[in-house]
């Protein structure tokens, strides 16, 4: 394990004091989604092992004698220190490698950190069209100005359904602060109708923008999405290491301001850090799915893995019948 990773217990040190295993649960459910993994540790430990080992000892043996009283010659048994092999549990240091278990906490995003992302985004857009991007709607209506792609009805459709869904999606993350057992019956069908919503307009946004995904590739609307979905993978990311009763949530990436912990992130990546390279895709992708979703349980997120999982085999079959075709 780097020492990035090694050290983090040493760098956290003004967290919270450790929880007991009874918390675990409780904590557990004010999270987005948690998953387990475990990294191959080797460690240096003192262990017994059987050992084939020289000692001396007293033994008993036979010598000749002459017999001072009758002159003759006997067998007689006296003590000696012999040195002998026998075998002997020793202890010795070796290194052992063991599978560490780590688990892995996305914590949902209270009322302070959503008006921070938001922000954050609105920043990011204002920076990018400083610096001559264009947003989706700015691009729509050039290409409907020049005869393109985009008709005026497209434009006002798809920007009412773009508003939409910013308008539902910040609903639903509203609700999302509560556990479910904090909401009030109306609170519940009003988040399981804003969420019905909420999955229509992304589907019909989906099937807008598949057609026109290289257009907007490149706009200020989807990098200022990109950095807020950045800016809530280094804030909501946590882990709890080994699997003792007493435990300590610690940030996966250190700092106290965004600009702190993407540096962590970065520093991470290049120095390949092991716990770093075995989750950091399945977290962007919990927390993307989160974020243009508005999804806020892990078996909505799992649905979505599924799908996501079940397209990615889909092109893999695709494209090895492909290659079997060109080969034919």
């Amino acid at each position: 394990m780097s020492e990035k990773t090694k050290n983090k217990e040493t760098e956290t040190k003004a967290d919270p004091p450790k929880k007991n295993e009874g918390e675990k649960e409780k904590l557990e459910k004010k999270m987005l989604y948690c998953f387990d993994t475990s990294l191959e540790e080797t460690s240096e430990k003192e262990v017994e092992v059987e050992k084939e080992v020289e000692v001396e000892k007293d033994v008993e043996v036979k010598r000749r004698r002459k017999n001072k009283e009758t002159g003759k010659m006997e067998n007689v048994a006296v003590i000696e220190k012999r040195k002998t092999k026998e075998k002997k549990l020793v202890k010795e240091t070796r290194e052992v490698s063991e599978e560490k278990p780590y688990r892995i906490l996305i914590k949902k995003p209270n009322r302070t950190q959503l008006e921070d992302g938001d922000m954050f985004y609105s920043l990011q857009l204002n920076k990018f069209i400083k610096q001559g991007l264009m947003t989706k709607a700015m691009l729509s209506k050039q290409y409907s100005d020049l005869g393109g792609t985009f008709t005026k009805e497209q434009q006002e459709y798809y920007g009412e359904i773009y508003s939409k869904y910013y308008q539902k999606l910040t609903q639903v993350q509203r609700f999302s602060v509560k556990t479910e057992d904090e909401l009030s019956e109306s609170q519940k069908s009003r988040l399981e109708s804003a969420m019905g919503e909420l999955a229509i307009l992304r589907k019909q946004i989906t099937e807008y923008e598949s057609s026109q995904s290289m257009l907007f590739e490149h706009t200020a609307d989807v990098k200022s999405r990109n950095k807020a979905i950045m800016w809530y993978i280094v804030n909501l990311s946590h882990f709890i290491e080994g699997d003792e009763d007493e435990f300590e949530v610690v940030p996966l990436f250190d700092g106290a301001t965004y600009e702190q912990k993407y540096d962590s992130y970065r520093a991470m990546e290049e120095d390949e850090d092991p716990l770093y390279i075995k989750v950091i895709d399945k977290i962007s992708s919990i927390i993307t799915i989160w974020y243009m979703s508005g999804v806020q349980n892990a078996k909505d997120i799992d649905e979505y893995l599924d799908e996501i999982d079940g397209d990615s085999e889909e092109e893999e079959a695709l494209e090895d019948e492909e290659e079997l075709l060109e080969e034919v």
